[in-house]
């Protein structure tokens, strides 16, 4: 596995902050490509109230290819929801050798919010891709995060993925530290055969309901928060509709004008 420094990459960053002043949300929006035309992620305001943002993340040219380097860097301020829209999934191609990374930087500050329904991420033959997320979380704060992991394209055998996520605590504690390298060897012996892997992590949140979750796959941290857990053979079956829906009825009531119904399509 290849490491997320090396030089020959095309970086393209992508950068949400959101604040609220107390009258509306500010959002502040960039994407930063070098002079290598690396592919970015484009966020693009959706809608915004007094203490909310929905946010789409909408890639910008061909995308995941051999030496891309997507950084995606979400702030999220004191009272104000963000939440982070996908139009659709992300297929890491094959790579010939090369390799790229994916990586996510959250920042969510005290008393702030964010919900992430991450789109499937598909791993396809030949790829060898780095995919990290750091969250750090304030005291107060909430977040609910969806990923959806697919090892290979329909009918053909998975590429090469490292899966770390680390979560912190705003003083630096961790709250979760996984580090998963997925190839194609593995994926019978740690996998059971199975090509998806279905995440949700709330954190700051009431422990969702046994809803119709496989209780195997539920992960009770030491901060009391959930990491939920789910291995399947299509994206579709990856997470429990019921358990997801509870989460974001959760998250949505954390401020006072959140938009509910349009957050849980």
């Amino acid at each position: 596995m290849s490491t997320a420094t090396d030089p020959r990459l095309r970086t393209g960053r992508t950068t949400v902050r959101v604040t609220a002043d107390g009258e509306r949300a500010r959002v502040e929006l960039s994407a930063v490509t070098g002079a290598d035309h690396a592919p970015v992620v484009r966020p693009m305001l959706v809608g915004s109230g007094r203490d909310h943002a929905r946010v789409s993340l909408v890639p910008d040219g061909a995308l995941l290819l051999a030496g891309d380097a997507i950084e995606l860097h979400v702030s999220v301020g004191p009272g104000v929801l963000l939440e982070l829209l996908e139009p659709g999934g992300t297929v890491a191609y094959a790579m010939d050798g090369g390799h790229a990374t994916w990586t996510v930087q959250i920042d969510v500050a005290d008393g702030g919010a964010l919900l992430w329904r991450g789109e499937p991420f598909v791993v396809a033959s030949g790829a060898d891709v780095m995919r990290t997320t750091r969250v750090r979380v304030g005291a107060g704060a909430a977040v609910v995060l969806r990923e959806t992991v697919v090892l290979g394209r329909h009918g053909e055998s998975p590429g090469v993925v490292r899966l770390l996520q680390e979560v912190t605590s705003a003083d630096g504690s961790p709250l979760l530290v996984e580090d998963l390298c997925l190839e194609p060897a593995a994926v019978g012996p740690l996998l059971g055969g199975h090509r998806v892997i279905g995440s949700v992590l709330a954190l700051g949140l009431p422990a969702p309901g046994p809803g119709a979750a496989d209780p195997s796959g539920r992960f009770e941290l030491e901060s009391g928060d959930v990491l939920l857990r789910r291995l399947a053979d299509a994206a579709h079956l990856a997470h429990d509709a019921a358990t997801w829906d509870q989460l974001v009825r959760a998250i949505c009531s954390w401020t006072s004008n959140s938009m509910p119904r349009a957050a849980a399509r």
